[in-house]
């Protein structure tokens, strides 16, 4: 009995080192697949005249007869398994093959599409509509340009899904440290659930830049419009001016408070 006992103490102290360590590694994983489809990118691009990912918000591993529909991580031919985050709970049901629950799993890392919509100083947005790809090449701040990221949706386009400012629905309803909770307040797609999954990795977001390399940024931490746009001043305010009334600012929004008891 006291063997057991021991046993049990024993179990008790290490179970929070095991979890920790748990948490780790599957972090970790997310990592090492944002790294792998980053080089596999470069790879593909280098043998294919420099091509980029095509523009779409689609969920789809081929099976639709519109390419646009298509998830962007297919026209990479890498392994769906690499777009799998170990942490995720939810994904966008949007134009996709099938539910989480039914195995569609493989669509966590969202495309950067601000970049490739604005692109230059006069901040074109002649193609956004096309599904054209981009060249790798034209990443003029590759270092500092997000290629994708941990994310609700496949695709992101700018239009209120960035975290670079609060999100328009985001009222802090569910938070029940905030004065505003509601607890009969139902998740919205756009705000706490993309949130949740944005900063999926024990707090953190996981990114791949345009340079190749992957990061992480906290919750608490600041991010960059130019990030999404590549830096060109031009585009961002462009950007904002077309989705007037998305964004409340002035950035950068607290999503540590926001998310306090969430996550």
């Amino acid at each position: 009995m006291m063997a057991f006992f021991l046993i049990g103490i024993i179990w008790a102290l290490l179970l929070p080192a095991i979890s920790s360590a748990w948490m780790k590694a599957r972090t970790k994983t997310s990592m090492v697949n944002l790294s792998q489809i980053g080089l596999l990118i470069a790879d593909y691009q280098n043998n294919n005249g420099g091509r980029g990912a095509r523009r779409s918000n689609g969920g789809h591993w081929r099976g639709s007869s519109d390419p646009l529909r298509y998830y962007w991580g297919c026209m990479y031919e890498i392994d769906k398994k690499a777009f799998r985050s170990p942490h995720t709970r939810n994904t966008s049901t949007y134009e996709v093959d099938g539910t989480r629950a039914e195995g569609h799993v493989y669509t966590d890392y969202a495309f950067n599409a601000v970049a490739a919509f604005w692109s230059d100083e006069v901040a074109n947005f002649e193609v956004s509509q096309t599904g054209l790809a981009r060249e790798l090449s034209t990443y003029v701040n590759p270092a500092t340009t997000i290629l994708a990221q941990d994310h609700y949706e496949a695709t992101i386009n700018g239009d209120g899904d960035v975290p670079c400012y609060a999100f328009a629905n985001d009222a802090q309803v569910l938070n029940p440290k905030h004065k505003s909770y509601n607890p009969d307040k139902a998740p919205s797609d756009n705000s706490e659930t993309m949130l949740e999954e944005i900063f999926r990795n024990q707090n953190f977001c996981i990114l791949l830049w345009a340079d190749g390399h992957a990061s992480q940024i906290p919750m608490t931490g600041v991010w960059d419009p130019k990030w999404y746009t590549g830096g060109f001043k031009d585009a961002q305010e462009a950007w904002e001016k077309r989705e007037n009334g998305r964004f409340t600012k002035p950035p950068p929004y607290s999503y540590g408070e926001a998310m306090i008891g969430r996550l």
